[in-house]
């Protein structure tokens, strides 16, 4: 009897460590696949038209920015916020990529919420100035409902965007290409 116990327990123990396993794995997969970049289908109608204005931009010190610095020239608008896993991903790789292309300024943009307090680690943790929209126009104006979020701006002038991370290689690649294929 007792060699039937251990034979049921060993059984179930293992059958419990096997579906633990598995549920974090498809987990982790699923949570990447969903921060992950994606052609930005859903904004589509948002290209070739101006950046919404009207925002109450400050940077990492609480100091007010003109939005005008976002309407001039070439400019990368990085949403994201500092406690977002993905949004660190995607500011590491573009860490790789930020000066390949000086004629492209980047920014980070943080759209969801206020400044807070430890703000400052923001500018620690992206290779590009940190802006915060304290208004939260960007979220209501662009239908903003997750980050990190790329959004490529000539003059002023949304051009393309991207949804999610680059977390893969063929992302990566992807907006490498992208950006080094510019017009200079």
């Amino acid at each position: 009897m007792s060699k039937r116990w251990i034979t049921v327990a060993g059984l179930v123990f293992f059958f419990v460590v096997v579906f633990c396993v598995g549920f974090f794995f498809f987990k982790n997969r699923i949570e990447r696949s969903q921060a992950e970049e994606k052609p930005d289908e859903s904004s589509k109608s948002l290209i070739d038209k101006p950046f919404p204005l009207g925002a109450q931009l400050v940077d990492t010190d609480g100091a007010k920015i003109d939005e005008q610095i976002l309407r001039k020239g070439r400019v990368v608008v990085v949403f994201i916020t500092t406690d977002c896993d993905a949004c660190l991903a995607e500011g590491k790789f573009l860490q790789t990529v930020i000066d390949r292309r000086r004629d492209v300024t980047f920014y980070g943009l943080v759209p969801f919420g206020t400044r807070p307090a430890s703000s400052n680690n923001a500018e620690k943790r992206f290779p590009f100035r940190v802006f915060y929209d304290e208004a939260n126009s960007f979220v209501m104006t662009m239908g903003l409902n997750r980050v990190p979020v790329k959004v490529f701006l000539e003059d002023g002038i949304i051009k393309k965007g991207w949804i999610g991370a680059a977390l893969t290689d063929k992302a990566k690649s992807s907006f490498v290409e992208w950006l080094d294929g510019l017009p200079k």
